[in-house]
């Protein structure tokens, strides 16, 4: 079960496109090891509100934080990790924990929650 997204927003530096071609490849097998799910990996087609400007767009789906903290240790992402980094610009990483409902989400703001942050 999914319980962790996290939503990636970028741009490749032009130039870099193989680069960061090999980081696709090279990054694949390791997020199957950590049991991790391409949800959606694509280009940005309309942007309907806000400033977000980012030509791609990844949302990459975990079971946990404790999965995306290993992930983001494991020696082997490490050491591809600069392909991503060296071929990428405006780059947004954020990792969201979904509340079960809408009405979940209006009951937690509505009780003092902060929005975009849960009470631990």
């Amino acid at each position: 079960m999914i319980l962790i997204v996290v939503l990636n927003l970028f741009d490749i530096i032009p130039g870099k496109e193989t680069d960061y071609a090999s980081y696709l490849r090279r990054v694949q097998p390791i997020l199957d090891r950590f049991g991790a799910q391409v949800l959606l990996y694509g280009l940005t087609r309309m942007i309907y509100m806000g400033d977000c400007t980012q030509e791609y767009c990844g949302m990459i789906g975990y079971k946990s934080l404790a999965d995306l903290r290993a992930l983001s240790h494991d020696p082997d992402f490490l050491a591809i990790r600069h392909l991503r980094d060296n071929s990428t610009k405006n780059y947004v990483l954020t990792a969201i924990e979904g509340f079960p409902s809408m009405l979940d989400a209006a009951t937690y703001l509505e009780n003092g929650g902060v929005a975009g942050r849960r009470k631990q």
